[in-house]
């Protein structure tokens, strides 16, 4: 075969990725003959074929035919054994003018769907007949290597014809050869060089300006979006260092490939000197982080002109760049990512809180910056607030997915905290309350700023006409009326929760859908974590680096105990490197701030399926994985029956038991002020000797059982565990630090 004759090729590509294959191949001088699923069929001369191998970045196989067998209408060939039919093709074919039976072959069958065929015995009867061939032509056989061959020949079966191919490919082209660490379900790396076209990114890597000097890819896994878009970059051919299937094939060029490799390499070494990005690759799996650094420098790109940094990251932590151009801005940003939608965060509802997290993350860092998002399904992507989006499909293998590409947005308006300010207002019969709201709200907004939190006590019966209490949770207020005493006649004691309701959205300058208002009589049980609406309104909030899904319309509670935060931030300082029980976890905020601390894992015990997914929900939100039960575990289970089978040992561990409980899941009763001896003890048989139990609970008139400071060293820590938005009301709830007594 002459290099410049044109010849048919069969070229193979994940489904999808048809048409963006023929658009790549054309401007090389492949001719496009027709394109069906999985497919595109070329025609070319030789050195094209070649260019093909060496530089596709979205074939999978480059196929040349080498002759096909016509075979009779499927109803007239019902009784007529498929196998046989291949394997009389495979020996009245002249196989020795392909290679020499000095080789190693392999054979890989297809068939179409409809053909009833044994492809593991019609495998084998191919590789029969192309063996009887060589005997019968010169008395020697090639030998079998079905992981490394020499020669791999392509039968697909159909329905009209049996087509015979030598595959040109070797290995499959989506391999690069830089894959030497795996993460679990790695992105293959033609399906992100595809991604890297669809969204335009590719086109403008081709430049020799440099389209952004900053690269992030913040969920790396094994690093394969940055270093495809990389090699993109330096004009690096993808398989430089690929073992191809045409190097004892009789009609190879070895001159034209010769050329083809010296072009390669000096297209690389220009490639080399154009101005560079700063890379970030982050992951939270470690493993993930060191997988991405060997399959980089695996790629050749751990070179000292290409600043690259991959680290172990949270989603909480993508800021504080290292090694950031201090000249650039949002726009100068391009990020990519493909977070774990399918694998390690497998159910909808936390994975839709994961985007959540990554659209709060990308408009507090990066905003103006250009995003693409890879996403399980389009309403998932959705909640990202990207300009101008635009949403290319693909299959990952079986699986469906969707890129989801865009400016970030800067967040919709300013939260409540940060934009308030105080001014007049005149209220008749409300203006002490006015006031003092008034007065509250400055006082706590300056802490609250500086201390990163949009979720604060701002009234809490300070006046006993206005017996409220009143939380911000973002831009929404959360009003709590404690019911009023039965001696107060009703139509006073709605006038004045009117009149109150009204100071609050004047004050605040809220609207009137922005505050949800609740009543609030002694509870029983579990009845505060009881439904008591259907129409649900979910907001996220945030403590520092911590952000929380809450509920302001289904529940007494929402969600979120306002006033245990320093108990939950202490846990958090104290976390890194620990293994932590959250006991009667809720909805799992104090193991959220573990993990976000660097537990080494946390696990989740409460009796409540309901609460323990809004507790993964939470982790998601923070972009913690949820279902390996590994690092981070959540456990429908009675905390008593639990402790007494527990096999584990923590070393911290947060317990904050309801007052009393009679639920219909718990046996028997449950009375913190009764069983809190029982309790404890469990819980200190799980504590490590160089442990600490942070114990608390909110019943005002509990008293702590003085045989509990007998037994162990027992630190009142009641007042420190009060924040700045409760100092007036202190009595709130009381806290233990709890420690084995050294020996």
């Amino acid at each position: 075969m002459q290099a410049t004759t044109t010849q048919i090729y069969l070229l193979t590509c994940a489904d999808g990725l048809e048409t963006l294959l023929a658009d790549e191949v054309s401007p090389w001088g492949a001719v496009v003959e027709h394109v069906q699923q999985g497919r595109v069929e070329v025609r070319a001369p030789l050195a094209v074929a070649y260019r093909i191998c060496l530089w596709s970045r979205l074939v999978s196989r480059v196929l040349y035919p080498l002759f096909s067998e016509a075979i009779e209408p499927a109803e007239q060939r019902r009784e007529r054994d498929v196998a046989a039919e291949l394997y009389e093709a495979a020996v009245n074919f002249d196989w020795t003018l392909i290679f020499s039976p000095m080789a190693s072959m392999a054979v890989r069958l297809y068939a179409e769907r409809d053909i009833v065929v044994n492809t593991q015995f019609a495998t084998l009867k191919v590789k029969d007949g192309i063996v009887d061939a060589f005997k019968m032509l010169c008395g020697s056989r090639p030998s079998i290597n079905p992981k490394e061959p020499d020669i791999t020949v392509s039968v697909y079966a159909g329905k009209d014809e049996h087509v015979f191919c030598l595959d040109m490919s070797g290995d499959s082209l989506y391999l690069r050869g830089y894959r030497v660490a795996m993460t679990d379900a790695p992105l293959k790396e033609n399906l992100a060089a595809a991604v890297l076209h669809a969204t335009g990114i590719a086109q403008q890597l081709a430049s020799s300006v440099l389209p952004y000097k900053v690269w992030i890819d913040p969920m790396c896994g094994s690093g394969t979006l940055l270093t495809e878009a990389m090699l993109m970059y330096v004009d690096a051919a993808p398989r430089m260092r690929h073992r191809f299937g045409f190097g004892e094939w009789k009609s190879h060029d070895n001159d034209v490939w010769a050329e083809l490799l010296n072009e390669a390499k000096a297209r690389l070494q220009v490639g080399l000197t154009k101005p560079m990005p700063t890379v970030y690759g982050f992951d939270a799996d470690m493993h993930a982080v060191q997988a991405s650094k060997a399959n980089w420098a695996a790629a050749g790109l751990d070179d000292p002109r290409i600043p690259a940094f991959f680290e172990n990251r949270i989603l909480g932590d993508w800021n504080n760049l290292s090694a950031y151009p201090s000249n650039a801005t949002g726009t100068d940003v391009w990020l990519i990512t493909n977070p774990p939608y399918g694998e390690r965060i497998g159910d909808k509802i936390s994975n839709k809180a994961l985007y959540q997290g990554i659209n709060l993350a990308l408009m507090r860092y990066f905003t103006g910056a250009r995003v693409s998002v890879f996403a399980q399904a389009v309403e998932i992507a959705d909640v990202l607030s990207l300009g101008e989006p635009t949403t290319h499909r693909f299959m990952n293998g079986k699986l469906p997915i969707y890129i989801r590409t865009g400016q970030v947005l800067a967040a919709k308006g300013e939260a409540l905290l940060t934009r308030w300010q105080p001014q007049d207002f005149s209220l008749e019969e409300a203006q002490d309350f006015a006031n003092r709201l008034s007065k509250n709200m400055q006082n706590v907004s300056k802490q609250a700023l500086k201390r990163q939190l949009n979720c604060v006590r701002i009234y809490d019966a300070d006046l006993p006409d206005y017996n409220l209490a009143i939380d911000l949770y973002g831009n929404y207020v959360h009003v709590q009326e404690y019911a009023p005493p039965k001696e107060i006649e009703p139509d006073k004691a709605n006038k004045r929760l009117s009149n109150a309701l009204h100071a609050i959205r004047q004050v605040l300058g809220v609207n009137r859908e922005d505050v949800f208002i609740k009543v609030r009589s002694r509870q029983q049980g579990n009845k505060q974590y009881e439904k008591t609406h259907t129409k649900t309104k979910r907001s996220i909030v945030h403590e520092g680096n911590c952000h929380f899904l809450v509920n302001l319309t289904d529940y007494i509670d929402t969600g979120l105990f306002i006033d245990h935060r320093p108990l939950r931030q202490q846990v958090g300082a104290i976390a890194r490197g620990k293994n932590v029980l959250n006991l009667f976890s809720y909805t799992c905020s104090v193991g959220v701030h573990a993990a976000m601390g660097g537990a080494l894992s946390t696990t989740n015990v409460d009796l409540s399926n309901t609460y323990l997914d809004w507790g993964k929900e939470n982790y998601s939100l923070n972009g913690l994985w949820v279902d390996d039960g590994v690092q981070h575990r959540f456990i429908a289970s009675d905390v008593f029956e639990w402790l007494k089978q527990c096999e584990y040992t923590f070393d911290v561990i947060f317990l904050d038991p309801p007052t009393f409980s009679n639920s219909k899941k718990f046996s028997g009763t449950f009375d913190i002020q009764r069983d809190q001896s029982a309790l404890i003890n469990l819980v200190m048989d799980c504590l490590n000797p160089d442990g600490v139990l942070f114990f608390s609970n909110n019943n005002r008139k509990f008293m702590l059982d003085p045989r509990l400071e007998e037994w162990f060293e027992v630190s009142d820590i009641s007042a420190q565990s009060i924040d700045f938005d409760f100092k007036r009301n202190a009595n709130i709830h009381k806290a233990w630090c709890i420690k084995h007594r050294s020996l």
